[in-house]
């Protein structure tokens, strides 16, 4: 039977989801708790019309009071004329906390059902959204987090590789609890951690094995960027929409090393506690007057798009409206990420023009140019007709190159060296395998009779490849270089006056610019919406062939604001947009812009730029990202330079390796090039294990060791190791000492 008790109310609207909650006066709950997802409506009005007629069908009395929560907050309170609104955290707080009062929480516990009296914390994870909740010993909220704009700790990064995998979200928990051996999942972004997901897949591993995976990767994530090493007092709870996965939930409990207790209602608990707070607040002050409006589901609203001029930023803005009397009253702004979006003056109808991120681009008539190749300018013997080889050992590809030189240039425009072979091959998730293959890909390329006389290394992998292939670490011509020396080596070289280096490839990203002090670098962090993985995930989306993704995308002739802050929330805003009809090519564009705009924002930092530009990577292949960055720059061909030959753009890091080879050699350093019969016909492998050197006061886990044919001879992952062990090529002691301890786990 309904009661006819007066209902206090709590509505929480997310960024994905609407809920609805209620108690009565004796802070009882009332009524069918509603939980619905508001993409399944034409909008998020709509949505939280159908959710609330919903609720109130089920809980009949009057509306004493009425509270909001979420993301969409301010607006709900507009929309219901709602009686006050809190923040998710405090929500979040009062919900559990209510729960646990009222002896709603019992757990399983031997033989019986035990009563959980107080709040320790809480994990909250939701569809976009992660919080963290710390109480303290009066069992009041001592600590908070959220997450920031990234999918990989939210139910977007679960559902990302549920989708990927073909299954359910209610089956990845359930057949994620079966694995024997979950794996290791990159766990930085949800894109990263979807190409992981695949490489897996081809290598057979089970899918028990990679949803565990997944979840682990989850839970690793939010501990790192959410909690942030803040210490979890017992009991946690977890609640949110993903704490029905129990997969996540046994993950929390092994990284913990402590139980997790589901909250009761647990996809609720925000808007229970908006329901609890808005009932206090009335019973506390009963001269309160009451502003929910029972005409909200008989006025009609409407939403318009608009854009925001007050920064680079240029965010989308949605403003939910009604017409009253004629006129059109806006009700709220949201989708502003700074407080410029609720200044009117910077609210525009059309948006800014795609070139309108403005970067300062600098014209110098005399450019500082640095010598990396041959730092001393020492050259001791001539390099002609001799081939140095380059291996450039990425997150998603290994690129290679073998060059031949010619001696010197022969005039001004001519080159000294011939590309004998350039390339790349796909890592797959395993570097070993990625630097054999493009090893093999030389010799293959090497004239009969002839020999490498260097190779040069580079990458995230480059230290690892240079230990398979040569036998010393210093004073060899075989060379490892950083990436910024490897990108900076070839574009320099190709362009003498180079003023900056632009590289994106599919994970990383970078830009060197020449300063008068010397090189200034930026490096992108581990996010994909400012790489080519972004362009990837999208035209595999639209089933567009990554080949003719440019193509498609400059017949765009109104290219659409993407979001490009996160690639997973932007892939779920081309979506959107798709679905309410743009083009599929002003789609395509807009996303190469919004690569541009995030790539210019994170690693320029209003920095100024420094023309000419030399473009490398492989995402620089795609004509429709070029054109992206002339148009924003305002640069043309012969100052945005975009080489015509792809192996000069994809493979650029390598050549820089050989170039850096060549330049050891002249200075007369010998190559230790172990060759191809010894590397490609020995088995190399890596272990992980935990160094406890008695020597040392330390103890440092997953230290990795390379094997060659079963025997020690490298390690890393040891930081400042004053032994040297697990710190790249190994003494003959070290070598010793790495087997003692592979032998003894």
């Amino acid at each position: 039977m309904h009661s006819l008790k007066p209902v206090y109310i709590g509505v929480d609207v997310g960024s994905a989801t609407v809920k609805v909650a209620g108690i009565d006066v004796d802070a009882r709950l009332v009524g069918t708790p509603v939980y619905l997802r508001h993409d399944q409506f034409p909008s998020q009005v709509d949505a939280l019309k159908h959710a609330l007629r919903q609720y109130l069908d089920s809980a009949p009395g009057p509306v004493a009071g009425i509270g909001a929560t979420g993301s969409a907050r301010a607006m709900m309170r507009r929309l219901l004329g709602a009686d006050l609104t809190r923040t998710e955290i405090f929500a979040h707080a009062a919900g559990v906390t209510h729960l646990v009062r009222t002896g709603a929480v019992r757990v399983d516990d031997g033989p019986g059902r035990r009563l959980i009296e107080r709040v320790g914390s809480v994990i909250e994870i939701g569809g976009q959204d992660a919080k963290v909740i710390v109480f303290d010993e009066n069992g009041l909220p001592a600590y908070f987090n959220m997450n920031t704009i990234c999918s990989a700790g939210t139910g977007e990064f679960l559902k990302q590789l549920a989708d990927e995998a073909g299954i359910t979200l209610a089956e990845l928990g359930r057949i994620a609890l079966a694995s024997a051996r979950p794996v290791t999942i990159d766990a930085t972004c949800t894109v990263f951690s979807r190409r992981d997901f695949r490489h897996l897949t081809q290598k057979g591993v089970s899918l028990a094995d990679r949803l565990m995976g997944v979840c682990h990767a989850m839970v690793r994530n939010y501990l790192t960027n959410v909690v942030q090493g803040a210490y979890l007092r017992p009991p946690v709870f977890f609640q949110g929409g993903v704490a029905f996965n129990p997969a996540v939930r046994r993950a929390f409990e092994e990284r913990l090393a402590t139980s997790v207790v589901v909250t009761p209602k647990n996809d609720v608990v925000g808007a229970l506690g908006m329901a609890v707070i808005t009932r206090e607040a009335m019973l506390g002050t009963p001269e309160i007057t009451r502003g929910f409006r029972p005409d909200f589901f008989e006025r009609s609203f409407h939403s318009r798009v608009r854009y925001c001029h007050g920064c680079s930023n240029g965010c989308d803005l949605a403003q939910p409206y009604e017409t009253r009397d004629g006129e059109v009253v806006v009700l709220e702004t949201l989708g502003g990420r700074c407080e410029g979006a609720h200044n009117p003056k910077n609210v525009k109808e059309r948006p800014r023009d795609p070139t309108a991120l403005r970067v300062p681009v600098l014209r110098r008539s005399r450019r500082p140019r640095f010598d990396v190749v041959n730092p001393g300018g020492r050259r001791l013997r001539s390099p002609a007709g001799r081939y140095f080889a380059g291996l450039d050992g990425g997150s998603r590809g290994t690129k290679y190159a073998l060059i031949r030189s010619l001696g010197e240039r022969p005039g001004p425009g001519r080159s000294d060296l011939e590309i004998v072979a350039a390339g790349a091959v796909d890592a797959a998730g395993d570097a070993i395998a990625a630097c054999l293959r493009a090893l093999a890909c030389v010799q293959q390329a090497l004239p009969a009779g002839a020999a490498l006389a260097a190779v040069g290394t580079t990458g995230s992998a480059g230290e690892l490849f240079r230990d398979i292939v040569t036998r010393r670490d210093a004073d060899t011509a075989d060379r490892r270089c950083t990436e910024i020396v490897a990108h900076y080596a070839w574009a320099s070289y190709r362009m003498p006056d180079v003023g900056t280096v632009m590289d994106i490839g599919g994970n990383d990203a970078k830009l060197i610019t020449v300063a008068e002090g010397g090189l200034d670098f930026a490096m992108n962090g581990k996010c994909a919406a400012g790489t080519g993985a972004f362009l990837e995930a999208v035209a595999q989306r639209f089933r567009v062939p990554i080949g003719s993704y440019g193509e498609v995308a400059l017949e765009s002739r109104n290219p659409v604001r993407i979001a490009g802050r996160c690639a997973v929330f932007g892939e779920s805003d081309v979506v959107h947009k798709s679905r309410v009809g743009f083009p599929t090519p002003d789609l395509l564009l807009g996303l190469a812009f919004a690569i541009c705009r995030t790539y210019l924002s994170d690693l320029g930092r209003g920095r100024p730029l420094v023309a000419p530009i030399v473009a490398q990577g492989g995402a620089f292949l795609n004509p429709a990202l070029q054109h992206a960055f002339r148009q924003t720059l305002g640069l043309g061909p012969d100052e945005f330079v975009v080489a015509e030959d792809p192996r000069h753009v994809l493979c650029a890091g390598a050549l820089g390796a050989a170039l850096v080879a060549r330049g050891a050699w002249e200075q007369g350093y010998e190559s230790h090039f172990k060759g191809f019969e010894h590397v490609l016909g020995t088995r190399y492998t890596t272990v992980t294990t935990t160094c406890e050197h008695p020597g040392c006061h330390r103890r440092c886990p997953d230290v990795v060791a390379l094997l060659e044919g079963g025997v020690p001879i490298a390690g890393y992952k040891a930081i400042d190791c004053h032994l040297g062990y697990f710190s790249g090529l190994a003494s003959a002691e070290q070598r010793e000492y790495m087997g003692q301890l592979l032998a003894g786990h």
